[in-house]
């Protein structure tokens, strides 16, 4: 291939990435904000750890795809959803950052 396919290429493939970045965040505002008990107290966190992952399998992003998304391993992620208390909170921060689920609101 040469110089110029190859630069035209990654500029769509950048493009498309962007797009893709736009859609996505498009998607967990929008499932965020029609998300029931979203703004709720959280009491149990093996309860937490169950509505993330509800919320997950509802917006269609599998464990791996969310592996690559946070950079957290799948058994780490399964840690989550089982038990938050287990994993570091910066691991359960950047878990429900990834599916849209705000941790904190202002009031």
């Amino acid at each position: 291939m040469n110089d110029n396919v190859i630069t035209s290429l990654t500029w769509k493939l950048q493009s498309v990435s962007e797009e893709l970045r736009k859609m996505r965040s498009e998607l967990l505002t929008a499932a965020a904000e029609s998300a029931p008990g979203n703004a709720a107290s959280i009491d149990d966190l093996a309860a937490f750890g169950a509505q993330l992952n509800a919320r997950r399998k509802a917006l269609g992003i599998d464990l791996a795809l969310l592996e690559l998304q946070t950079g957290v391993s799948v058994s780490t992620l399964k840690r989550v959803f089982k038990d938050p208390e287990q994993v570091k909170f910066g691991t359960v921060v950047a878990v429900a950052r990834a599916l849209g689920v705000t941790l904190c609101s202002a009031v």
